[in-house]
């Protein structure tokens, strides 16, 4: 079967309307009032906020374990791509205005999603090379990773640069433990469901909606798992959501699927728009900052977010050229 008759296009729907959210959520947190911030209403819908990195995981464990799905591909094409993203999260902190302090140069070590994301990719690639066993490799990876957070987060080696990776103690964004957890589910996802409208398509949503809704009944209501398991639950449920509404809404879709398939790019360009580009004298973060209601934040996305997407727009049509 060739990868064009596998290709899933709700996945493509579903990264848009993540990449969507997420930079909604990034000219709220920069602009909006801080005192909007600091209300209950906002804190509820950051609770909703905090759902859209995990998808970013969910899915591209999914889409791993799809493209490789019955075969095994060689892993080199894929992990340089990955440390290409490795690359680029390292590149985001670099203290481009102050590169002789030395000081300075300890955000470099700061990890982010990116880091992240191209840290569970590699542990997917590792379990390829288990074979028929792969599934059960990253259902170990998975326990390990989010069964292990409360005690990671008073792990230290006294490398920062390895340390920034076990919890965000010391000002990372985000940390291995449970973040790639949500990658390797997307990838264990796929051997329930092969992302079709079929029974299995409702199997993966009473799943999703049973991790979702019987946490406040769970074992560990408050802890760590329940972070983990909650959120992907939600997601779980947007992805069947997704996959069946998506082929009926193709027609109108075709911007959001561009902003899934450049993901990446517009992740970059978004953050420099908000944080590096100076306009006119300096970054957006600094020009306007956290003063601004909430018509006044719609509009700044409502331009922001067609910005980030000409650019991928570009890209296509480069690489198609």
């Amino acid at each position: 079967m060739t990868s064009a008759a596998r290709r899933l296009e709700w996945l493509d729907l579903f990264r848009g309307l993540a990449v969507l959210g997420m930079v909604w959520t990034h000219a709220a947190n920069t602009f909006l009032d801080s005192r909007l911030q600091e209300t209950s209403w906002y804190r509820e819908m950051s609770y909703y906020h905090g759902l859209i990195a995990p998808a970013f995981f969910w899915i591209a464990g999914f889409v791993r374990a799809h493209v490789t799905a019955g075969k095994t591909k060689p892993a080199w094409p894929a992990m340089k791509r990955l440390l290409m993203v490795l690359l680029i999260g390292y590149l985001m902190h670099v203290p481009w205005q102050t590169l002789f302090d030395a000081k300075s140069w300890r955000a470099a070590c700061t990890v982010n999603v990116l880091h992240c994301l191209a840290i569970s990719g590699m542990l997917m690639l590792l379990a390829e090379r288990f074979g028929r066993w792969r599934d059960v490799i990253a259902a170990v990876l998975l326990v390990f990773f989010v069964g292990l957070q409360t005690s990671a987060e008073s792990w230290r080696t006294g490398v920062l640069f390895i340390d920034q990776y076990f919890n965000r103690n010391q000002g990372s964004f985000f940390a291995l433990f449970p973040w790639v957890g949500f990658g390797l589910a997307g990838f264990l996802t796929r051997r329930l469901w092969n992302g079709g409208t079929n029974g299995r398509a409702v199997l993966v949503w009473v799943l999703g909606a049973l991790l979702a809704f019987v946490q406040p009944n769970s074992p560990w209501p408050g802890g760590a798992p329940e972070f983990f398991l909650e959120r992907l639950g939600w997601v779980m449920m947007a992805a069947v959501l997704v996959a069946g509404v998506g082929n009926r809404i193709s027609q109108v879709t075709g911007w959001l699927r561009l902003a899934g398939r450049e993901s990446l790019l517009l992740y970059v360009v978004h953050l420099m728009l908000i944080h590096a580009v100076p306009m006119p004298r300096q970054p957006l973060q600094h020009l306007i900052g956290m003063t601004q209601p909430v018509w006044s934040v719609v509009l700044i996305f409502a331009a922001l977010f067609p910005a980030t997407l000409a650019f991928g727009w570009l890209n296509e049509r480069r690489k198609a050229r």
